[in-house]
Parts: structure tokens; sequence; C-alpha cells
């Protein structure tokens, strides 16, 4: 009974913020090209999804390239790198399992890294596996100092001329099913606490992102050697909506490639996808984005690297043992 209150509660929650955001003037998690291969970091339900194998992913991202490092009034481009790991439990009914994700991301003269753990609860039924997640943990800002204004004589007051820092709690909240005929979706929302993060000055809140993501994975019945799967992530709060859509196909499980088209605001784009499983547990994928928006008239693009690594599950065998029956003819003396 409990754990079902658990999992009703997480549910509430990750719906409830869907649908109800706070101001946001700017974007603040990063972007994804390979959201895909990446779903720890936005949806903690997908922890422990799969049941055999400890998974360990490394992300890079680097976006817009062109942009900032030569002038000292741009500060760099996006720039993200991502380290998440996850694993199920094993011989527990109702954990799915328990996760880690440290993402740093900088942009401008800005950086700010978040480290939370993340569990997930599980429920099996005949026609597909759902699972209700939460993370915590922390997000820390730091803006550097060293930022110039074009017109040295027009400072701005707000930014602490030895740069600040400044720590938020972190939460997060989100459910995701998926079926043995390969179909899933998931729904996250980011930063459920919200806050402002204060420079001494000048502040900078930590608003709600939440998440819509959805994908099939589709065996061609005419060539089992391929498969189809497409996929969708929305993201959206108050000030902004994007929407990614992708298709990727992949040859014998080795080799994949693929298309993606991003739509909204700060960025639009298309991507193309490549990667190869280079062994049974190692996989390397990388993307190239082409901006289709302003922006792409000063950068030549944003390029991201993801690896992914598996480990097998070693799990004993469980030794049943049968019920003893006494029989009265050897107990008594």
């Amino acid at each position: 009974m409990r754990i079902k209150l658990i999992i009703r509660s997480f549910t509430s929650v990750a719906v409830f913020s869907f649908c109800i955001f706070q101001t946001v003037f700017a974007q603040q998690d990063p972007m994804y090209t390979n959201y895909m291969f990446n779903k720890l970091v936005f949806n903690p339900a997908f922890t422990g999804s799969n049941p055999e194998y400890i998974s360990v992913t490394f992300l890079y991202h680097n976006q817009w390239l062109g942009f900032g490092g030569d002038d000292e009034f741009q500060g760099i481009a996006p720039q993200t790198q991502t380290f998440s790991i996850h694993s199920p439990i094993p011989n527990v009914n109702f954990i799915g399992g328990a996760g880690l994700y440290i993402i740093s991301d900088k942009h401008g003269f800005e950086e700010r890294t978040t480290a939370d753990i993340t569990l997930s609860f599980k429920k099996y039924f005949s026609f597909g596996t759902f699972q209700v997640g939460v993370n915590a943990g922390g997000v820390q800002s730091f803006v550097d100092g060293n930022w110039k204004p074009p017109d040295p004589t027009l400072p701005d007051p707000d930014i602490p001329p030895s740069g600040a820092t400044d720590m938020k709690p972190d939460l997060g909240a989100g459910i995701y099913f998926f079926t043995t005929n390969r179909f899933y979706f998931g729904i996250s929302s980011q930063h459920l606490l919200g806050g402002n993060f204060s420079y001494g000055g000048a502040t900078n809140e930590l608003v709600r992102q939440s998440y819509f993501t959805a994908g099939y994975n589709w065996i061609l019945a005419s060539n089992p050697d391929l498969e189809i799967q497409p996929s969708i992530l929305y993201k959206i709060d108050k000030a902004k909506k994007q929407l990614d859509l992708n298709v990727n196909a992949f040859y014998k499980n080795k080799f994949y490639g693929g298309i993606s088209l991003r739509q909204g605001n700060p960025t639009s784009n298309i991507s193309v996808l490549m990667g190869m499983r280079i062994s049974p547990k190692l996989t390397f994928g990388y993307s190239y984005d082409l901006t289709t928006n302003k922006i792409g008239n000063y950068s030549s693009g944003s390029h991201e690297v993801v690896i992914n690594y598996i480990f097998k599950i070693k799990t004993r065998e469980r030794i049943e043992i049968p019920n003893i029956i006494w029989t009265p003819r050897y107990l008594r003396p």
C-alpha cells in the first residue's frame, strides 16, 4: 500500500509540473541532439529500465561553433559535458533502479554544474512496465567576473568584478512506460523547487523545465536486419517551446544513421546522426547540427559525441527450498 501511494504521488507531481511552469527568459537546461541515448538526465523514471545491464553514458555537446572565444564581450559558446550511470536493482520487486548524473554546462560567462542521484520504482503489467522516478541533488551557478561590456565606461553594476557563485537544491520527477513490443513514452519535470541564484545584487531564476518523449522500435518484417526507431522530444516552460523529431535506422543492431528536426526557441536546426556498436558493450555516436534560423549566419553548426558502455549484471541463482512437512511419527520420543 505504501509503495502504491509513493507511485501515485510521483505520478501526480510529474503530470502537474508538466502543466504549470514559472517564468524563464533564456535557455537554461542543455539541448541534446542524441536525447534518445541520454534519457536519464531529463527523466529519472528511466533509471534501471534495462533489467540486465548497468549503463554508463558520456556526452559532449559543442553548440554554435564560431560564437565567442575571440571577443572578450562574448564569452564562450554553449558547451555541455554529461556523465550518467544507472543500474537496475536485482531481486527487488518494486524498485526499478538507482543512478547518478553530473552535468557541466557553460555558456557566455556563466557555468552551471548539476549533480543528482536518481531512483525509480516499477510495476509490471501484462502489456508493459510502468516506472516512476525522482532525482535529487544540487545546482551550482558561477558567473565569471571577467565579463567586460562593449563600452568599458558603462559597466554592469549587477555583475561582481571578482565573479560570484551560488547553489540551489534540485528536485525532479517523472514517469516512464515501455512495452514488450518496443513502444515507450515518458513525462518528466525538472527543477521543481525553483529558486533564485544570487550574485550579490543580480539574481538568476532556476525555472522548471518539463519534457515529453515517446518512441517506437520497428523491425521490418521484409528485412529483419533493419530496425527503424522514430522518436520525439517536446520541451516546454512558460517562455519557450521546443520540439525535436528524429528517425534513426539501425542495421544488424551494429550501425545506425538518422536525421532530426528541431523547431522552436532559441534555436532551429536540421541534424544528421550516425554511430556504431564497436563491441557488444561499447557504442559510439556522433551528430552534426546545421542551424536554420538567423544564428546560422554566424555559426558553422553544432557537434555532439555520445559514448555508451554497458556492464552485464551477474546475479546468483536463487535456490528454492521446498516446504518441510514434519510427520507426527518422527516427532514422538
